[in-house]
């Protein structure tokens, strides 16, 4: 925590509003959960591509496939979520970032349990 404080000050002195960083994850975390949605929205496809590029004729199953069907689009639908979880996180972090970095006037409460964590 500490580093990114540090590097996303300026030389002004003041704390960035949203770093390069947090834009970066959004960016990647948004196309991977793009990417992973429309797997679960068109599986066939995606499974047609693998085993048109991995697979030996001899192996291809209907009953299998649509069984794999199924299998890729519940997966991909809980990888999806994850990354739109991860994406949202990142985003709120990137937002809130200047806030939780600068620094702010301890309440009367704050500097009391600090006077009292001294003394210990």
């Amino acid at each position: 925590m500490l580093n990114e404080a540090v590097l996303a000050v300026v030389p002004g002195g003041e704390v960035e509003n949203f770093p390069l960083a947090y834009q970066l994850a959004c960016i990647v975390f948004t196309g991977l959960f793009l990417w992973t949605f429309s797997i679960a929205r068109d599986p066939r496809g995606w499974r047609r591509l693998y085993q048109s590029r991995f697979s030996r004729a001899e192996e291809i199953s209907v009953n299998r496939n649509k069984r794999l069907d199924e299998v890729i689009k519940r997966y991909a639908l809980i990888i999806a979520m994850f990354f739109l979880v991860t994406d949202v996180a990142v985003f709120v972090l990137g937002i809130t970032f200047q806030h939780r970095h600068t620094p702010h006037e301890m309440t009367k409460e704050e500097l009391f349990r600090a006077k009292e964590l001294d003394k210990y």
